[in-house]
């Protein structure tokens, strides 16, 4: 709940639709939210004050409303309960990491019936550092994480999540607990949907990483991720976790063995780009040549591969990168002039 700015207020009329389709609603502000030492209070209006606010549906009685920065109000149905959250939630304060209890304080809220609450305390944890989530598992029960992650039902986001907590988990609670959190992980990673893609599996293999540091690899393999017909999601999945193990190699694996890891998945036509855009970010000048030799392979087949293969190419600091350059520039002018544009532009997102 971050905003500039919130108040209650009851609403006036039903909600009407503009030309866009956005529906807007009028409501009568009652009171400010108003922050304090040590939270936030109501603090009563000496007259109501009338605004229109953007609402997703019509609805009736009492609303909580935010004024957006860049949107202006908002208003969403609110109860006592909903009001009671506002007010007890702790204030976000600008050095996040100094305040450890903060984030522990919405663990409770994560299973809350009403949605909005719970959904609300997730994106506290979505928002927050990796290193503030790790210090907030000790408010998780170990037995609570395990039966959400294998829970069918859960969100994809959040089946992700509570992997994490499962591989931060197994480090921090009992032995028994430990190895119970490593198990369910691993039925996670093993226990493969209908669909061609599995919900939630870079969490999943984030938190095996987290757990199991280098011994993840196996699982991995058995589960025939680095080989070309895996399913190209799973494939961006495993791509994805890789990118945390980068960002936290003191709680998963070396730079180095992401790196390794990385390359392997190089050859992969569906997977190529990204892996070039990932090494090239890793600043693995060791996969020049391979890397290189992709401009008369794949990427004669994927027409976003050779812009990609320039922007290493420019990155590179070694001696031979300019020389390959120019020999791409004399093969083929105009096929290297079109990917060099290209190369300037935005590329478009990955599949998920």
């Amino acid at each position: 709940m971050r905003s500039s700015e919130a108040a209650v207020g009851e609403s006036m009329m039903q909600a009407q639709a503009d030309v866009q389709g956005q529906r807007h609603q009028s409501f009568s502000l009652l009171s400010k939210i108003i922050p304090t030492s040590t939270g936030r209070t109501l603090m009563l209006l000496d007259s109501s004050v009338d605004v229109k606010a953007s609402v997703e549906t019509s609805f009736s009685g009492t609303a909580l409303l935010f004024d957006l920065p860049a949107e202006g109000w908002a208003a969403i149905p609110a109860d006592e309960m909903l009001i009671g959250y506002v007010l007890q939630a702790p204030p976000v304060k600008r050095n996040f990491l100094s305040d450890t209890n903060r984030l522990e304080w919405f663990a409770k809220w994560l299973e809350h019936s009403n949605s909005i609450i719970s959904n609300d305390a997730y994106a506290e944890y979505a928002l927050a550092p990796f290193q503030e989530v790790q210090n907030s598992a000790r408010a998780f029960d170990p037995k609570l994480v395990i039966d959400r992650l294998t829970d069918p039902a859960l969100p994809p986001q959040r089946r992700g999540f509570y992997a994490l907590l499962a591989g931060i988990l197994s480090h921090t609670s009992s032995k028994q607990s430990q190895k119970t959190c490593i198990n369910a992980l691993t039925k996670a990673l093993e226990n493969q949907p209908s669909s061609d893609f599995q919900i939630g599996l870079d969490g999943i293999i984030a938190g095996l990483f987290i757990a199991l540091g280098e011994k993840t690899l196996p699982l991995l393999e058995r589960q025939k991720l680095f080989q070309s017909d895996a399913s190209p999601i799973n494939q961006r999945h495993l791509l994805q976790a890789l990118r945390f193990c980068w960002e936290y190699p003191s709680d998963t694996i070396a730079r180095k063995k992401v790196v390794s890891i990385t390359r392997e998945l190089l050859t992969i036509p569906h997977l190529s780009r990204e892996v070039i855009v990932d090494l090239s970010r890793y600043q693995d000048w060791e996969s020049f040549d391979s890397i290189a030799k992709t401009w008369d392979t794949l990427g004669t087949e994927n027409p976003f591969i050779r812009p990609t293969i320039i922007g290493y190419l420019l990155a590179c600091p070694l001696e031979k990168s300019s020389v390959k350059l120019t020999e791409l520039r004399n093969k083929n002018i105009k096929t290297f002039e079109e990917a060099q544009q290209a190369a300037l532009m935005p590329f478009p997102a990955a599949a998920p």
